[in-house]
């Protein structure tokens, strides 16, 4: 029974916390939860495990995957947890986990004797992981392999802009609109109109901005496009 008992602690492997990261992760405005939730996927990801099950992780905190996901939601927001892409061995593009922002913030608090610059919230330059993290911020949620293959699609298939990826996921935010579908309605929208650019988004808007909005039941007509700069 013992012998059985070491085999399994041996195969399941160890996950060690540094002591600086265990005694100042408060000081960095990390939650015990979100703590937790680091341990979890790095304990995965210490096992070459590169995209965790969220729901296998909510049942070994006892929560729920809603929770997990707004967890790891509010870990990005604090820039304490970014989202990249990842080429596999199949060629396809998967989304990983990249705790570099973490340890990036612990080793700024020990230089400065304890304090902080404020991260910077300037836009950077724009890029497909940009926009795939701007999505997963805005929809709270981590997006499924299908709708990033989605994303995938409108970049490299539909060779839509990535402005205008980013201005059609901004008017969905602003109508309420938190699906992809919506956002790709909108994109075909605009290629149809032969649009490419964020200054002919705006002048697509002053045309239409005497116009009353149609109703919108569901997924309904995509209403006037707003004015929305690309850095607000």
């Amino acid at each position: 029974m013992a012998d059985k008992m070491w085999q399994a602690l041996l195969a399941a492997g160890s996950t060690n916390i540094n002591n600086l990261l265990l005694h100042h992760y408060h000081d960095l405005g990390m939650s015990t939860s979100q703590l937790m939730v680091y341990l979890e996927l790095t304990s995965y990801i210490d096992q070459g495990v590169r995209e965790p099950s969220l729901a296998l992780i909510a049942k070994h905190l006892g929560t729920d995957e809603q929770q997990v996901g707004s967890l790891i939601h509010e870990m990005i927001t604090q820039h304490l947890l970014a989202q990249r892409l990842e080429t596999q061995p199949s060629g396809k593009q998967a989304a990983v986990y990249d705790f570099s922002l973490l340890w990036e913030r612990l080793a700024q608090f020990i230089e400065q004797g304890g304090h902080l610059t404020p991260v910077a919230t300037d836009d950077q330059a724009l890029t497909r992981e940009k926009i795939f993290q701007q999505i997963q911020v805005e929809f709270g949620r981590t997006p499924s392999p299908f709708e990033l293959e989605y994303i995938n699609q409108w970049i490299d298939q539909d060779h839509y802009p990535l402005e205008l990826i980013q201005l059609a996921l901004k008017e969905a935010v602003v109508n309420g609109k938190y699906t992809l579908k919506y956002i790709d309605r909108i994109l075909l929208r605009w290629q149809q109109q032969n649009i490419t650019t964020p200054a002919q988004v705006r002048a697509e808007q002053r045309r239409f901005e005497q116009q009353q909005p149609g109703t919108d039941d569901g997924d309904g007509p995509v209403p006037p496009i707003e004015i929305i700069k690309l850095n607000e």
